[in-house]
């Protein structure tokens, strides 16, 4: 009795399971033929291992042939759907589709379920049973269907294992050729034992139930195992889930406790001291079963609620059957209390579904968070067109290489590098292409420095390299040597080539600085000492940089307040009229008296106020100091004396410079023709259209033009010919060829003096410091000098002691 008991249970046992795994894997993905072909071989599986346990615990052999018959449809079919399974994830697909695939597939398992299932005639008698200790259990005698049987599952599993073992060879996935070798020595090991256990053992003995039911659960476990991991999250296939055995181990007790249940006819059990009525004991039972069913739900989610599902509704119909059949009322707490489980369970995943949004609501708002974070450390920490790291980045890792370096006394490089007139790329081709091309260049540089120090994009143009952990300065010369190979060839975009050369400016810790901020300052320092050197070089910071750039920083700082501390001066250089030796006029001069450095080259603050702009303030107090110390002189001498005025090509195009300068002649009343704007030749022959009209705007006002330095630029003579100038200043450099007898120069002058006669302009030279100068200049008819010979550049005071006496 107990015998037939526990294969019951281990029949029911496999016809949970297998259910289970049948759905859930269809639930996955229902349009799937491998989930489909899966579901309809669990289906045969459960009617085989229900079948046969309902024959062997029936009460007459009669109900034993009948549910042997209904085993049959399942078993008839395994095999073939099984080969089915296994050509469909093995096999060329195409020929699935044709219609004597299926007649050749399953016309023996047709056959079987004829003759072992449908009593039409063709096999008289399909069963031997013979009731034992096990129940029913059928004794083959090997006749002609048993032995067309044999053939049938034998060929075709053989068949399986065949097809298995060729998609192992072939595949080239290894994750398929380990999954196909497990399936195929699963199957390989079901079919010893089946054929022993069944076949041979069964007619040895005589008395022993089929196992095959029972041992078809482990490929059914890993089929299931495989189709799960695929489809859920690609994981191992081949790892067994231990839930699994939680999930096998749990409805063995499940179902044992239901036997107990069935079979327990007791009115009264005892457990050591503590007497228990039937009624109470089988509400402990329930209970467990309970117990075991929301353990399920809670450990193991939807395989376990399915589980729960299938044992508490068989439980639940056979609970009715029985209430229905035996008209008692024994049943009915049962009932009661299965619906109760069963609305439990649905109430616990649903709440657990709920709970699961939620979780992953939770979930993907900290994956959201993170990538969030992520991105703003990429955007705060790395360059977005380059993928370089940041200046944030850079300033970072430098302090920590810097503390590094005070700890273990090495050296760190720090190299500047900007690119020579990247802003013509711009302004040419476009910032879509200047922006391909700093890409290309990163990619370029980022492939020298590689893991020797840190690369990262300071701002536009600029990159900045970290070199840690130096012993000597050995290696900073090899990778500027590196960078500057690097950039020899051409960056090409699209059909383009730029040429790019840098200027490199290196820092040494501890010799430049011990801060971040220190050595990338006087890195930048030393690089533009390199541009000012000519460019396309390198330059190691040195001291005498350091002092250079500190004294130009201060004199920019100073220049903004020299009008305000009363520094600027002018002094006024005599012009001479070679007519009579009398003094016509004078030319304006700039100086600075800085409190700091004393007088200040205009060579080295003129170019200061250029790029800084404040050359548009301090030129409009030129002219306005000048036309007013020029009026007192003429108030002195009570003559017309004349001004010369030098004029930037910044100041010229600014747009407001023209009314500002009509505005200073009516304040200091001023006739316009006394006053003269000199302009280099540089910036007389600028080909601007602009420059011209401020130079026609200029002359409307009345002011005379004068060229200076003419002859060491570029001149044009059809721009001498349109240009509204009065008056050609000779420089100095060829008056003083004039002693040295050098006879080109002294041609030179006599062609600038005979070109200005026929255009009828006066011609004025600088810089006459000899008697010989003198003669040669009247001789040629030069109309006026200037220089040391006469005078001096004077301050205002002196002129006027000047004017007195003469």
């Amino acid at each position: 009795m107990y015998s037939t008991i526990v294969f019951l249970m281990l029949f029911l046992t496999v016809c949970l399971l297998a259910l289970a795994s049948g759905i859930l894997v269809l639930q996955s993905n229902p349009k799937s033929v491998s989930n489909r072909l899966f579901f309809a071989l669990i289906i045969a599986t459960t009617i085989w291992s229900a079948g046969l346990a309902f024959a062997t615990i029936a009460p007459t052999r009669e109900g034993a042939e009948l549910w042997r018959r209904i085993s049959a449809f399942g078993w008839g079919s395994v095999f073939a759907i099984f080969l089915h399974y296994i050509i469909h994830i093995s096999s060329n697909r195409s020929m699935q589709r044709a219609w004597w695939f299926y007649a050749g597939l399953y016309g023996p398992a047709i056959l079987t379920i004829l003759a072992f299932a449908l009593p039409v005639g063709l096999n008289t008698e399909p069963y031997q049973l013979r009731h034992t200790e096990f129940g029913w259990v059928n004794v083959a005698e090997h006749n002609f269907w048993d032995i067309v049987f044999y053939a049938y599952y034998i060929s075709y599993t053989i068949t399986s294992l065949v097809l298995l073992a060729n998609w192992s060879k072939k595949s080239q996935d290894k994750t398929i050729k380990k999954q196909a070798r497990f399936i195929f020595f699963t199957i390989l090991t079901l079919l010893v034992a089946a054929t022993f256990t069944d076949i041979i053992l069964s007619s040895l003995v005589g008395f022993l139930p089929q196992m095959a039911p029972v041992l078809m659960l482990i490929p059914v476990s890993i089929l299931y195992n495989t189709l799960r991991k695929n489809q859920d999250d690609g994981g191992n296939p081949l790892q067994f889930n231990i839930s699994y055995i939680h999930i096998i181990i749990s409805v063995v007790f499940y179902v044992f406790i239901s036997f107990l249940q069935v079979n327990f006819r007791s009115e009264s059990i005892t457990i050591g001291q503590i007497q228990l009525e039937e009624s109470t004991f089988r509400g402990i039972l329930t209970q467990l079963q309970m117990f075991i069913s929301i353990y399920l739900v809670l450990r193991e989610s939807r395989p376990g609620f399915i589980v729960s599902i299938l044992m508490n509704s068989i439980n639940l119909l056979s609970s009715i059957v029985f209430w229905v059949r035996m008209d008692s009322n024994i049943p009915l707490p049962g009932i009661i209390s299965y619906l109760g489980v069963l609305v439990l369970l649905l109430i616990i995943r649903t709440f657990r579904k709920r709970s699961a949004s939620y979780i992953e609501k939770i979930h993907s708002q900290h994956q959201d968070l993170e990538e969030s974070e992520r991105k703003l450390y990429k955007l705060a920490y790395y360059d977005s067109l380059t993928g370089l790291p940041s200046r944030e980045y850079f300033m970072e890792k430098l302090q920590r290489s810097l503390e590094r370096a005070r700890k273990d006394d090495t050296r760190i490089g720090i190299i500047f590098i900007d690119f020579d007139s990247f802003k013509a790329i711009n302004d040419t081709a476009g910032h879509m292409a200047g922006d391909r091309v700093l890409q290309l260049i990163a990619q370029r540089l980022a492939k020298r420095i590689e893991k020797m120090g840190t690369l990262a994009r300071f701002g536009g143009d600029e990159f900045l390299v970290e070199i840690p952990d130096l012993e000597t300065d050995l290696p900073i010369h090899a990778i500027i040597q590196s960078i500057m190979e690097s950039l020899k060839n051409p960056v090409v975009v699209g059909n383009d080539e730029y040429h790019v050369s840098a200027s490199i400016g290196v820092a040494m810790y501890p010799d430049d600085g011990v801060i971040p901020d220190t050595l990338i300052k006087n890195a930048d320092i030393a690089m533009y000492e390199a541009k000012g050197r000519g460019k396309n070089q390198a330059v190691f910071c040195t001291g005498e940089i350091k002092d250079s750039t500190t004294k130009n920083h201060t004199l920019v700082n100073n220049l903004y307040w020299a009008l305000e501390r009363d520094e600027l001066q002018l002094l006024y250089q005599p012009k001479i009229s070679l007519e009579n030796n009398t003094i016509i006029g004078f030319e304006a001069l700039l100086r600075w008296h800085n409190t700091d450095y004393g007088v200040v080259n205009p060579q080295v603050f003129i170019p200061m106020a250029e790029q800084t702009g404040m050359i548009k303030p301090i030129g409009l107090w030129v002219m306005k100091t000048a036309c007013q110390q020029i009026k007192r002189f003429q108030e002195w001498t009570q003559s017309e004396l004349s001004i010369s005025i030098n004029l930037s090509l910044i100041q010229l195009r600014d747009t407001s410079i023209v009314k500002n300068m009509a505005a200073i002649l009516q304040e200091t009343q001023i006739p316009p023709h006394l006053i003269e704007v000199e302009i280099t030749e540089s910036v007389a022959f600028q080909d601007e259209p602009f420059i011209m009209e401020q130079l026609q705007k200029i002359k409307e006002l009345g002011i005379s033009i004068a060229i200076d330095d003419f002859g060491t630029g570029y001149s044009s003579f059809s721009r001498l010919r349109t240009f509204p100038i009065d008056l050609i200043k000779i420089d100095s450099e060829f008056v003083r060829a004039i002693s040295s007898n050098l006879h080109k120069d002294q041609a030179i002058i006599r062609s600038i003096i005979q070109l200005a006669k026929n255009l009828d302009l006066k011609v004025l030279a600088e810089g006459v410091e000899t008697e010989e100068q003198l003669q040669f200049l009247k001789k040629e008819g030069c109309d006026f000098i200037q220089g040391f010979l006469f005078y001096a550049p004077l301050p205002a005071k002196s002129i006027e002691e000047l004017l007195n006496y003469t």
